[in-house]
């Protein structure tokens, strides 16, 4: 429920082309917005950048799909690509296997780019996550790492701590600005109070 005021504030960000969908607010930047979007988004759980987009009904076509993209602009020799995924409503919906044929894929896309069989995986982490959604394939590589919603200030949590990105929301459903007075009476950990002063006083999550 968060898509319409994240597309907002991608937009106040200047990210270009900002589309929102179902789950999902799709945009284009370089990679200084890619850093500005992973620092300021209050409402955002993960920033990723979309490698391709492409039906699969096989697992055949799912490995051609994934060969196809060009993951040497991505991947160097000696980075580590674990890969994880989900499956919703499609013919594929062994995520082990699934998982399995998308790194082979990547993997003899770059042997046959770098000229190497064996990937030692040592360097850098490049997260590789694939989502297939009634039968369509979408690969993306997660810029962020830890869910955005994790901004670092909570030390303990009760037994249902809201989601910060969700409070994130509340709060600009209540219209927070510098001079608002806010009280939360059943704060539990303090979330809501938390992201409002966040957003009063302009602090980046």
């Amino acid at each position: 429920g968060l898509e319409g005021i994240l597309g907002d504030e991608l937009r106040r960000m200047e990210a270009e082309e900002v589309s929102v969908q179902n789950g999902r607010v799709d945009f284009t930047g370089d990679e200084e917005m890619i850093a500005r979007a992973n620092i300021g988004s209050r409402y955002a759980e993960r920033i990723l950048i979309k490698v391709g987009e492409f039906p699969a009904s096989s697992f055949t076509e799912l490995f051609d799909g994934v060969y196809a993209l060009e993951w040497e602009n991505y991947i160097r020799r000696e980075d580590a690509f674990p890969v994880k995924g989900w499956s919703i409503d499609s013919a594929l919906h062994s995520i082990p296997d699934c998982q399995s044929i998308v790194k082979k894929a990547i993997v003899k896309r770059l042997s046959s780019k770098y000229n190497i069989e064996w990937f030692e995986e040592t360097g850098p982490i490049v997260s590789v996550r694939f989502s297939i959604l009634k039968d369509k394939v979408s690969v993306t590589i997660d810029t962020s790492g830890e869910g955005l919603h994790k901004r670092g200030y909570r030390r303990n949590s009760n037994a249902a701590p809201l989601k910060e990105t969700l409070a994130a929301g509340m709060c600009d459903g209540a219209r927070i600005y510098p001079d608002t007075t806010i009280s939360d009476p059943f704060c539990g950990s303090g979330t809501i109070l938390i992201e409002a002063a966040m957003k009063a006083c302009n602090i980046a999550p």
